[in-house]
């Protein structure tokens, strides 16, 4: 059986006659939520004043004038180290040598070192809250003796990767916990601790969407226009007359913070169908 592009999904989706389709989004609500959570200063003043913080990584990275493929490797390391991903991921993600892979995430580490040791934190603050006090010695002793061997020699490489056995056996099987603001109580596997940020920040990122979901459907202006949510997005349908009002609205109404942190919505008038806001990504 063949399955429909997601392309052609958007495009099924028609407004009635003298209607259009609707959207509202929210701003890079992820990286807002991230930069709140470790209290990255330099990322919550960008979004204090309204700035994208995909540019103002990128300036930190490659300075003012960077250019699209930069603006491209900026976006996949926000999200692909963030949630555990290293210079291998990166390579593969933006199509370059692993060594420049490694060159923009030490830099980025160095240029966010709030976000360095929030993501450092959590995985320690997991590992920490399922291994016995035993345990918890045993790892942290095999953790220091990785750093004793030199890691561009045949011994060396064997020596760590021997340790990093050992420390798998260790955490095997073995299950970890955090508690989101809204109260989630999210299971992470100890051997995949570097998961964490990812739960913490989606599963709030979702949280914050739902809110958004009900404060649109508690407004009576609202609540008859909208036709479903996904993902991060409300999709509505409105009159011709009144649609960028109605998108207006419930970008407002959406819109929200957390902890003191803006995480703003847009509303958008996307035409006849769903797929008429993707045209040109489509193209």
């Amino acid at each position: 059986m063949k399955l429909l592009s997601s392309a052609a999904v958007r495009r099924a989706v028609v407004a009635a006659v003298g209607f259009v389709i609707i959207t509202a989004d929210y701003d890079q609500i992820e990286l807002r939520v991230a930069a709140a959570l470790a209290n990255e200063t330099t990322l919550i003043e960008a979004a204090k004043k309204g700035e994208s913080l995909h540019k103002i990584a990128a300036v930190k990275l490659f300075g003012d004038n960077y250019t699209p493929d930069q603006y491209r490797y900026t976006k996949n390391v926000n999200f692909g180290w963030l949630y555990g991903g290293g210079p291998f991921t990166l390579s593969e993600q933006a199509g370059i040598p692993y060594e420049t892979a490694k060159e923009i995430i030490d830099q980025y580490r160095v240029e966010f070192p709030a976000l360095t040791k929030y993501k450092r934190d959590q995985q320690n603050k997991l590992i920490r809250s399922a291994l016995t006090p035993s345990e918890l010695r045993l790892y942290n002793s095999l953790r220091s003796q990785m750093f004793e061997y030199r890691q561009d020699t045949y011994s060396g490489k064997a020596a760590v990767a021997k340790i990093r056995g050992r420390i798998n056996d260790l955490l095997a099987w073995k299950t970890g916990y955090v508690t989101t603001d809204y109260g989630r109580k999210l299971p992470v596997e100890l051997n995949k601790a570097y998961r964490i940020v990812n739960y913490e920040v989606q599963s709030t990122a979702r949280d914050i969407m739902g809110d958004g979901l009900i404060a649109v459907m508690a407004d009576p202006e609202l609540e008859p226009t909208v036709l479903l949510p996904i993902h991060d997005e409300i999709l509505g349908m409105a009159e011709k007359s009144k649609a960028e009002y109605t998108a207006r609205r419930y970008g407002e109404v959406m819109s929200t913070t957390f902890r003191g942190v803006p995480i703003t919505a847009s509303g958008k008038v996307y035409g006849k169908s769903w797929g008429h806001g993707y045209m040109k990504a489509d193209k």
